[in-house]
């Protein structure tokens, strides 16, 4: 090799040397997310290759010397964080800091959540909700003593000899996170027309239902058929199940409707289920055919 070519060699490698002593350093680093909500984690990390010391300024008055982390801001504004590898290199970064979201009022509060009219004998359920309550004592009114220490209360009024007039009840909630009770009036009334049949009475009331089933499949008056079985057996309750023919259901409503609109439904018979505390019918078997 000639003195010419050793000295080239010599001269590029001592230039190589040089350059990868000087050339700036290209930071791999990351801070995520860069928007945030006041006291809610921001984390940062740098993955950049020869790093061996870091300096991250947060821009509150935070520092950090590692190379990953978390930080916490706990005011609102715009922060400007900047990171300095082996000394040389920086990179910044910026992050919005929001403020907490406001607290719906409502949701801060116990309350109680039920309904304001019953009937007799029927059971009635009452949840306490929001307010971070953990232990909860519940007086329905009718007997002066407590009746449940659930969160979710189930309860049924007892029946009343002098059913002359609906009688009204105050539901009381006491919790560990109230001062003093909350307070809800409910309004108990005799069963509408309480079906409460024998036995031996089953097979006229299926019976009857088919009939009148049958009566709006014909495209009789739908209101007046309608009425008479929600008000007579339902309870007035017209999302009670009707299943038919075993493999397909709706509720009362919805099934009655159909039944008006879909001509030539011929019903062979009608079996019920009934509550054993109201004696209202809950479920409908319905077998029908289209002939």
């Amino acid at each position: 090799m000639t003195l010419s070519a050793q000295t080239f060699l010599i001269t590029a490698g001592i230039l190589l040397v040089l350059y990868w002593y000087t050339s700036e350093i290209e930071i791999q680093a990351r801070v995520y997310p860069v928007q945030q909500v006041v006291g809610q984690p921001i984390r940062y990390m740098d993955s950049t290759s020869q790093a061996d010391q870091w300096r991250w300024e947060f821009g509150n008055g935070q520092e950090s010397w590692r190379s990953r982390g978390v930080v916490y801001y706990y005011q609102p504004g715009t922060y400007l964080i900047r990171l300095r590898v082996n000394k040389e290199a920086t990179r910044t970064f910026t992050v919005v800091i929001r403020p907490k979201p406001l607290t719906d009022r409502r949701d801060s509060l116990v309350r109680i959540q039920g309904p304001s009219t019953g009937y007799e004998r029927e059971k009635l359920v009452f949840t306490a909700v929001g307010g971070g309550a953990s232990q909860f004592t519940w007086r329905f009114g009718a007997t002066g003593q407590i009746d449940s220490r659930d969160q979710t209360a189930i309860y049924s009024y007892p029946t009343d000899e002098d059913r002359s007039r609906p009688r009204t009840y105050t539901v009381e909630l006491m919790t560990d996170v109230t001062k003093y009770p909350i307070r809800k009036q409910i309004t108990i009334v005799r069963g509408f027309n309480r079906f409460d049949p024998p036995v031996d009475s089953l097979d006229f009331v299926g019976s009857d239902i088919r009939q009148q089933l049958q009566q709006i499949a014909d495209g009789q008056s739908f209101n007046t058929h309608y009425n008479y079985l929600l008000r007579k057996y339902l309870c007035n309750r017209n999302g009670s199940l009707v299943q038919i023919n075993n493999t397909k259901a709706n509720d009362f409503y919805s099934y009655c409707m159909g039944l008006q609109f879909d001509k030539g439904v011929h019903i062979d018979g009608v079996s019920v289920v009934s509550d054993s505390t109201t004696s209202c019918i809950t479920r409908l078997n319905v077998t029908q055919h289209k002939p």
